[in-house]
């Protein structure tokens, strides 16, 4: 009877911490995009103390000033980078929107049309012309539709509301964590029980300098990124490129999803420039040269820039980051993507913190993947 009780009061004990978890899991849930604001503002944050312990601690000009104006400064300055690149980007990117709305698809088809007959004709005489026609009309019109272009458009207008809520969400925790200088780890420490305290004070530092790297990495890939896409496409005979170079670096933000969107979002506005008569260069090689400076860009950015960002940064595995990549697709979309690779990077520093004697942590976060003395 005795062993009968143990056994229905460790079921019932195991069932209790299976609904704990499946509550927790569903609460996170519900509540993602207000843990991916805190993320973001945390980001923000670290960014921008030092910032504020300068203008609080040290002082400009010899004036002091309290940690609340030395942060409401900072985040000044921060809205006003960010509001300056906009009002720079949006404009330049409204007017080639414009132009996309006066596109002749006809024009266009018709240009391919004899490019393409031109190339046959040169490689393959005796191929018969005009096979691809069927194919290349609606597949050239479905990519420059105006219709899903203005279904997208609209779709983020709807969402604007969302948009305003998520920046002064933004905003308003940035402000705290400026102003509080341990006010992100302080709520760490206070859900977190007190015999993990010294192992979160213990990993701080190194949090603080990993995420520092990783997010610093960032901005240096999105202004080389940006500098060599409206270089090159200067160079090839474009105009107003600076607006396709801006969007190809901050779109690249997101893995393997974003190189797609950036290079899409350069050939549509390539060929409205080419049709409108504004680009000093003819319709193929106009698409030859779009695709040349974004594979250029590609091979670079897979090649030498995010192995020095993500290796250096977080010491990780390109099948890791993939993996990671595609389980935050599948839980939060885009924004998923976005934070998916520093809040990994977080979670295999606490692991490693926490449980170093768990062999597959171990395993991750103390080896390469590629060590051949591991079993297969």
């Amino acid at each position: 009877m005795g062993k009968m009780n143990n056994l229905t009061r460790q079921i019932l004990k195991t069932l209790g911490a299976i609904t704990l978890m499946a509550l927790l899991v569903y609460f996170f849930w519900i509540v993602r995009y207000t843990l991916i604001y805190i993320l973001i503002s945390a980001v923000i944050a670290v960014m921008g103390k030092p910032v504020v312990d300068f203008i609080a601690e040290d002082g400009p000009l010899k004036i002091k000033f309290n940690r609340s104006l030395a942060s409401a400064l900072t985040l000044l300055l921060i809205v006003g980078i960010f509001a300056g690149t906009m009002s720079f980007f949006v404009p330049a990117l409204i007017a080639e929107l414009k132009v996309l709305s006066t596109v002749d698809f006809e024009s266009i088809y018709q240009g391919l049309k004899l490019e393409i007959r031109a190339l046959q004709k040169t490689f393959f005489p005796e191929a018969t012309v005009g096979t691809n026609q069927t194919v290349l009309r609606p597949g050239l019109a479905e990519m420059l539709n105006m219709q899903n272009v203005s279904d997208t458009f609209s779709g983020l207008l709807g969402g604007l509301g969302n948009l305003v809520f998520a920046l002064f969400s933004i905003l308003f925790i940035t402000f705290f964590f400026l102003r509080e200088k341990y006010l992100f780890r302080n709520i760490i420490l206070a859900i977190i029980p007190d015999r993990y305290e010294g192992q979160i004070l213990h990993v701080s530092p190194t949090l603080r300098i990993t995420l520092g790297r990783y997010f610093a990495g960032i901005l240096l890939q999105i202004t080389i990124v940006t500098t060599i896409v409206s270089v090159g496409l200067e160079l090839a005979g474009f105009h107003n490129t600076i607006v396709i170079g801006f969007f190809a670096g901050l779109i690249n933000v997101i893995p393997y999803l974003g190189p797609i969107i950036g290079a899409s979002f350069g050939l549509i506005l390539g060929l409205t420039q080419v049709i409108g008569g504004t680009a000093s260069i003819e319709l193929f090689p106009a698409i030859l040269a779009i695709m040349v400076v974004f594979g250029a860009m590609q091979m670079i950015d897979n090649f030498l820039l995010q192995p020095i960002i993500f290796s250096r940064s977080i010491k990780a595995h390109p099948l890791e980051i993939f993996l990671v990549i595609s389980f935050a697709a599948a839980l939060a979309g885009i924004a998923g993507m976005i934070v998916a690779v520093p809040v990994y990077s977080v979670i295999r520093l606490l692991a490693a913190e926490f449980f170093p004697h768990v062999k597959f942590v171990r395993w991750l976060t103390q080896n390469n993947l590629n060590d051949q003395h591991k079993p297969t």
